[in-house]
């Protein structure tokens, strides 16, 4: 059962008091309902329990999907690189240029 706070229409959440009665609290405007509920079927928990298909796997390492080719690095000889076409803005007409970064050392050159 989901109740709303008659005040601000905010969602309203189970809380206990001392003597062990449940009632429901707004978190925004910090209304009270007037009702108590002594054997409710609301749980209030602290803790949220994850399943294993809810955790995250997080991966640390560089991971970069462009493709890969077999060319010398002219920097360390290494025969693999990264490739990828863009505009050489240094030329005086706008061409597309493949750019190269080799796997092992990072140097990045164009042909």
């Amino acid at each position: 059962m989901v109740s709303f706070c008659e005040t601000c229409g905010s969602l309203l959440v189970p809380t206990r008091d001392k003597s062990g009665k449940i009632s429901l609290f707004c978190k925004v405007c910090k209304a009270q309902s007037k009702e108590k509920f002594k054997n409710s079927s609301y749980q209030i928990r602290s803790k949220i329990k994850h399943t294993e298909k809810d955790k995250l796997t997080v991966i640390e390492e560089d991971f970069d999907i462009r493709p890969t080719i077999r060319i010398g690095c002219p920097r360390c000889q290494h025969f693999e690189a990264l490739y990828w076409e863009g505009e050489d803005r240094r030329k005086e007409e706008w061409e597309t240029t493949t750019f190269y970064k080799c796997t092992k050392c990072g140097w990045v050159w164009n042909e």
